[in-house]
């Protein structure tokens, strides 16, 4: 893959459901300094205006002046590429044409992408990944994402293709009218009320539950819906890798045994496992998370390369 370095100062915002983070390029250089919001400030009421007021903030403090704007949406993105269908964790987002008004209001131009698919673009243009393809990455932040890297381009279906965390989950003897996503079973706002309720931090979950039995059954339960989650979109799209953005290495040992383990139990899954390079507190501590999102927005420029296709 040829990257082409831009020539613009780029503003990266990834916006998720817990902080919205905003990162830099100047002139193609990945910079150090990065800003980290609340997402509060999105649910205060006209959030196109709430984020342009942030990534003018964080540009002052940069000493930048932006000249583009790439920003992440965690949910569904409409096929124009501007208007937010849905965003579960931030439904202030919902029906309002992002790009078109943060554009509007900062006089740049702006482009949307689902944040998995940033992550997953950053993890091919230099990562863990570079060079690769049919790749299946899922991410387990607040909410659960996935995204499908193929031969040519990310794979979009009919426009967001993977929203994999709002999948309709009905568990036996649950009659409800409308079924739970299962996001509602294994995300990182799950883990969150799990920890709460036995009075821990999320980071000493898996120490503190092996002293509670009653600790351990519920992130147990939790961990097989994540490997369950990973492993039914193996069964979809069959990829020679399968990319896992979790918390730490452990996670992701602990995930690619049972998504194996979940997958046909007469079959080898026929893909292998790669840890995410900018997930985890091995990336956080290191590097501004800009870069892998700053490579990407390379890539989404670079010539003879439309990320936006839809790939087989």
């Amino acid at each position: 893959m040829t990257l082409k370095a831009a020539s613009e100062t780029i503003a990266v915002a990834e916006i998720g459901g817990t902080s919205v983070k905003i990162g830099f390029a100047d002139h193609g250089v990945p910079l150090e300094v990065t800003r980290t919001f609340s997402t509060s400030h999105l649910r205060r009421g006209a959030p196109a205006t709430q984020l342009a007021g942030l990534l003018q903030c964080a540009s002052v403090d940069a000493g930048l002046t932006i000249e583009r704007v790439v920003a992440t949406v965690p949910g569904f993105i409409g096929r124009d590429c501007d208007t937010i269908i849905h965003a579960a964790n931030i439904p202030e987002l919902n029906g309002i044409r992002l790009a078109s008004e943060l554009a509007s209001t900062l006089s740049v131009p702006v482009q949307l992408e689902r944040d998995v698919v940033l992550q997953l673009l950053g993890e091919s243009a230099s990562g863990a990944i570079a060079n690769e393809c049919e790749v299946l990455a899922v991410y387990f932040g607040t909410g659960i994402g996935a995204a499908y890297l193929g031969e040519n381009g990310i794979f979009r279906g009919g426009g967001w293709a993977l929203e994999i965390g709002h999948m309709p989950v009905l568990e036996p003897g649950d009659r409800q009218e409308s079924p739970k996503r299962i996001e509602a079973y294994a995300s990182g706002a799950t883990l969150v009320d799990l920890a709460s309720a036995h009075g821990v931090a999320v980071k000493d979950l898996f120490q503190a539950a092996a002293q509670s039995p009653k600790l351990y059954d519920g992130l147990d339960d939790i961990l097989w819906q994540q490997a369950i989650t990973v492993a039914r979109a193996t069964v979809l799209f069959s990829p020679r890798i399968i990319l896992l953005g979790v918390a730490s290495s452990t996670w992701t040992a602990i995930h690619a045994t049972r998504s194996r383990n979940a997958f046909l139990a007469h079959y080898r899954m026929p893909a292998r496992f790669i840890p995410s390079t900018y997930a985890g507190p091995h990336w956080a501590g290191r590097q501004p998370f800009s870069v892998p999102f700053v490579l990407a927005t390379w890539w989404l420029n670079s010539a003879g390369h439309d990320p936006r296709s839809n790939a087989s």
